[in-house]
């Protein structure tokens, strides 16, 4: 029995306008691959179940950044690379809902402020506590800030910022790619 998903086949019309070029060009190759997967083998779950699983494993994540850098960075990575996979699945399955795009969006901001906060708290014991927090409270508030500026743009501008000109290189898929280099560099 031939696939009937195959990863260089759905990959156009699986990625979202709004991927930045780490999911793009590394995340979605890895996802999409685990999606083809799951959906050749009639393994088709609840994409709402995928994110709150997907949400454990970073949370779960952000304890490993704390206790252990170089794994914890390494581990924030999957974390991004396994989170596309509920929205592929809802795409792919025509389970996509508003609902389920408002739970990844909201799951997705505690799991940056876990991770992000357990990488700064790991700060908080190789710096001094002046520069940790300066550092800290510069990267928890800024990443929540591109996401607040994003949701706002959409709501209030009823476009996506990139259309504006707005650069793509601030996406969480990027925030997260370079967290877990740093943090795997501190270790």
């Amino acid at each position: 029995m031939k696939d009937t998903c195959q990863p260089s086949r759905v990959f156009h019309e699986l990625v979202k306008p709004s991927d930045g070029p780490v999911s793009r060009y590394i995340n979605r190759r890895v996802s999409l691959t685990i999606t083809c997967f799951l959906v050749n083998r009639g393994i088709t779950p609840s994409p709402n179940k995928l994110t709150v699983l997907s949400t454990i494993f970073g949370f779960i994540t952000a304890i490993v950044v704390y206790y252990n850098p170089l794994i914890g960075g390494i581990l924030v990575e999957v974390a991004s690379i396994l989170d596309g996979i509920d929205g592929e699945i809802a795409r792919l399955t025509k389970k996509s809902s508003r609902f389920g795009a408002f739970l990844d969006s909201v799951l997705d901001r505690f799991v940056d402020i876990a991770v992000l906060t357990a990488g700064s708290s790991y700060l908080l014991s190789i710096l001094a506590p002046d520069k940790a927090l300066l550092i800290a409270s510069w990267l928890i508030s800024s990443s929540l800030m591109v996401s607040f500026l994003h949701a706002r743009g959409e709501a209030s501008l009823g476009t996506n910022l990139r259309q504006i000109g707005a650069s793509p290189y601030a996406t969480r898929d990027v925030r997260l790619f370079l967290y877990s280099i740093a943090v795997s560099y501190t270790h």
